[in-house]
């Protein structure tokens, strides 16, 4: 029994891992026991270990995105927390006043308006300024003294959450950089799995009837399922084309 064509370089990786994963698992049920097949089974199910275990650590989320959104947490903890400072500076108490002040001077040395610079010199001179509220004892006291401890919390958190974000956008560039091994690892799967096909189609055609045509028919049906996808992704493709005409 013939196994359906299908043309690997259009397949995703998403659609690669899962019909590789079908795949052995319909045959996962056969005993290969003394046939050529528990080889080429064997190398099938090391090659996509191997590139499961490459697209799970590159393979993020849109880091972009989280860069941005954790900088915007962050450029709206630091202006929280000046309000905070600007109120307390107009407190009736002198010694909230000067505390106030005292935070508001050392926003200024730092950068007051974080938000205005490049992501490396926001987060060098924020780190700067938690330093010194940790450091510098009249800091600390005028901190404690108005009760401005829930904003600093928020700045390093959001601080330790942007630098995180910018770490997996690192992660990310390297994972573009390293394209070619994604393309190396894809290229060794299918070469095995041809192989077990053909070996497969070979087998079936010593058979009428038997677990090897039905296997084939379940991969059949596989592959039909992911060039249905391809085809509705086209013509949604044609769709959208065509409107923006």
């Amino acid at each position: 029994m013939k196994i359906n064509s299908f043309n690997v370089a259009r397949f995703r990786n998403a659609e690669m891992v899962s019909l590789t994963t079908e795949l052995l698992h319909f045959a996962s049920s056969y005993d290969w026991i003394g046939s050529k097949v528990e080889g080429f089974y064997t190398l099938v199910a090391m090659s996509l270990k191997e590139l499961e275990d490459h697209l799970n650590k590159f393979n993020t989320v849109s880091e972009t995105l989280q860069v941005e959104g954790n900088d915007l947490l962050f450029n709206n903890s630091w202006r929280a927390f000046k309000l905070f400072c600007k109120a307390l500076a107009l407190n009736p108490d002198a010694e909230k006043r000067k505390a106030a002040n005292v935070l508001i001077n050392l926003s200024k040395i730092h950068g007051y308006n974080l938000h205005t610079e490049s992501y490396q010199e926001q987060n060098a001179k924020a780190k700067m300024f938690l330093s010194d509220c940790d450091g510098i004892p009249e800091v600390k006291a005028a901190i404690e003294l108005i009760g401005a401890d829930p904003y600093i919390n928020n700045q390093k958190n959001a601080l330790d959450a942007l630098n995180l974000s910018l770490e997996n956008r690192n992660s990310r560039m390297v994972k573009e950089v390293r394209d070619t091994d994604t393309k190396m690892l894809r290229k060794e799967l299918m070469e095995n799995l041809e192989q077990m096909l053909k070996y497969l189609e070979v087998m079936s055609g010593l058979e009428v009837e038997g677990p090897i045509t039905t296997m084939i028919k379940n991969i059949n049906e596989s592959i039909q399922k992911i060039e249905v996808l391809h085809k509705t992704r086209s013509t949604r493709s044609t769709e959208n084309h065509a409107e923006l005409q």
